[in-house]
């Protein structure tokens, strides 16, 4: 049989958010977990999902600027300017590394590098396991 508390709660329908146990009547009226430890646990649980996410859409970005590069270098170019990439999906925000050799900006998406230019990114080459590149 449920207590005086519980039988109160669960008419009112407040119930922890985390492990479903009645909310004591005592404290806050807009409560919503049963102790800190509820609390603690819920919230790092929907930190740890928001940036689950967030991972999966900047690595969702590096594959689909990966691809672009890989595909203009199926066609044996080696350079493009911006606007024709960011009509093919590329975005320019995101790499993987970025290094500056001999005043040339020259970065990575995965295993492809690049150098970026004012007006088009040039020397697309994939680069070779074994190597120091």
């Amino acid at each position: 049989m449920l207590s005086f508390d519980e039988s109160f709660k669960e008419e009112k329908g407040q119930c922890c958010v985390q492990c479903g146990k009645p909310l004591s009547r005592w404290g806050r009226v807009d409560r919503r977990f049963c102790s800190q430890e509820c609390k603690n646990h819920w919230h790092n649980t929907h930190r740890m999902r928001a940036r689950e996410k967030e991972v999966k859409r900047i690595l969702r970005i590096l594959d689909k600027n990966r691809d672009v590069l890989a595909n203009l270098l199926k066609m044996d170019k080696r350079s493009a300017n911006h606007a024709t990439l960011k009509d093919l999906g590329f975005n320019e925000n995101y790499f993987t590394s970025y290094e500056k050799v001999r005043h040339r900006c020259v970065y990575s998406c995965l295993d492809i590098r690049y150098e970026v230019t004012p007006k088009r990114i040039k020397n697309v080459r994939i680069l070779n396991e074994g190597t120091d590149e």
